[in-house]
């Protein structure tokens, strides 16, 4: 592992990483490390069923008789190692939601509805982020501001040196 070459002193829950990675088996955990680890999978399996972040620390309170600040401390520690899912599911129902839109578009196209065609596309279009305002390209305010043009020249009179002009505005 890069950290044990690097000398970097391993974190505690690198040994989840490396289970995850099967560079070690189960049974190759301790007894505590197998009860954190199944701790961490029930808080992340609730994680991906939408359940509150309350609902997982009472439930692993209750399950597990733990303290509440144990169980949030797991219920953290189980998003850093699976990963944290808002940004993958907003991403996710933006996807469904523009498929939906266009499965209506579709559906009021075969139906000739065209005023609810028009209207279901702008919507897909709108969370395709397709109608979004670009930020990328030429600012017309970049060229407003002065800028400060330096020539470097060299002469050769018998001896080499370096002359720098600055141009005033």
């Amino acid at each position: 592992m890069v950290q044990k070459f690097l000398k970097i002193e391993e974190s505690d829950i690198d040994v989840y990483y490396r289970f995850y990675l099967n560079e070690i088996a189960y049974t190759d955990l301790t007894k505590m490390q197998q009860e954190k680890l199944e701790r961490y999978r029930k808080a992340w399996s609730w994680y991906s069923q939408g359940r509150t972040k309350e609902m997982i620390i009472s439930a692993l309170t209750k399950d597990y008789d733990i303290e509440a600040r144990q169980a949030e401390y797991d219920y953290n520690t189980s998003i850093k190692i699976h990963g944290a899912k808002d940004i993958v599911d907003k991403d996710g129902r933006r996807v469904a939601s523009m498929h939906y839109f266009d499965m209506l578009s579709q559906m009021a196209l075969a139906d000739k509805n065209f005023h609810a065609a028009t209207i279901a596309r702008e919507k897909a279009d709108d969370a395709a982020g397709l109608n979004d305002t670009e930020l990328e390209g030429i600012n017309p305010l970049d060229f407003m501001k002065p800028s400060k043009i330096m020539f470097v020249a060299e002469f050769d009179n018998d001896s080499s040196q370096t002359v720098t002009f600055e141009l005033d505005e």
